[in-house]
Order: C-alpha cells, then structure tokens, then sequence
C-alpha cells in the first residue's frame, strides 16, 4: 500500500480541544527551552490530567479515521518512512 506523505488533510478540533492540546503540548515542552541540546527537550507525556488525556484520545481518534494504512500489513514500514520524511524536512 502506498502512501502520499505531502497530502494535507483537515482535522477539525473543538476550541476546548484545540487549547487544552495546546496549553499541555507548550507545557509538555517548557523544560526543553532552555535546554542546551535538542536531545534533551523531550515532550513530558506521563501524566496528563483527565481533559488532557480526553482531549489527546479525541486527537487520536480523529488522526486514526484519516490515516490510510493504519491497519495494513506493511503499517510498520509506513511509519517508519513517514519519520524519515519528517526528519528529512526538518
């Protein structure tokens, strides 16, 4: 199965969502601003509050009815190529 990585798709949020995701992602990295080294501005993802974990299970959800591939055989190799893409614009 092949996947086109450039393809822009919506993902439509409610306002709730959308800063809750915001607020705990800019959270999630405030250590790492500071930080020296791009290795150790790492997301803190252990202990989200129950409208973080919501908000993140709703993300997920939407993400996983819009992702072509999520149950194929190959799905593995499709993430791993996805990676190699985002590192390689970055």
């Amino acid at each position: 199965m092949e996947s086109n990585h450039d393809e822009q798709i919506d993902i439509k949020l409610s306002k709730a969502e959308l800063l809750v995701l915001f607020e705990f992602l800019t959270r999630s990295h405030e250590p790492g601003r500071t930080a020296a080294s791009q290795e150790v501005a790492n997301f803190i993802l252990a202990k989200p509050d129950l409208a973080e974990r919501t908000a993140l299970w709703n993300l997920e959800c939407v993400i996983e009815r819009n992702i072509v591939g999520v149950f194929a055989d190959n799905y593995d190799e499709l993430v791993r190529a996805a990676k190699e893409r985002l590192l390689a614009n970055d």
